[in-house]
């Protein structure tokens, strides 16, 4: 993970058609960095997103087609996620997926 202070978290699932994991808000005056994330499916065109809100008004912060197989990415710069939101992490298949978010919880 790269230096940004603050706790770690990571959050995963698997299912057959559609993997999301959720990270619940982390409370008044902290905000989400996801530095990470990685996902496997079994679809030829799946699509592995990056959800804020999931709660809420959800809004996709990031997403990628990625085909068959597993794919995993470090961001260089952060996907920040607004102050005291929860974010989530998706992906389809048609029998089996997983998808994985890391990153930190910082107070601002």
């Amino acid at each position: 993970m790269s230096k940004i202070p603050g706790t770690k978290f990571s959050v995963t699932a698997t299912h057959a058609t559609a993997a999301a994991a959720t990270k619940a808000a982390p409370g008044a005056g902290k905000r989400i960095f996801v530095t990470d994330i990685s996902g496997s499916s079994d679809k030829a065109a799946s699509i592995l997103k990056i959800v804020e809100d999931t709660a809420g008004t959800p809004v996709t912060k990031w997403e990628i087609q990625v085909g068959a197989g597993n794919y995993s990415h470090t961001f260089k710069t952060p996907i920040q996620i607004t102050a005291n939101k929860s974010v989530g992490v998706e992906i389809d298949g048609t029998s089996v997926c997983k998808a994985n978010i890391a990153g930190k919880i910082i107070s601002h």
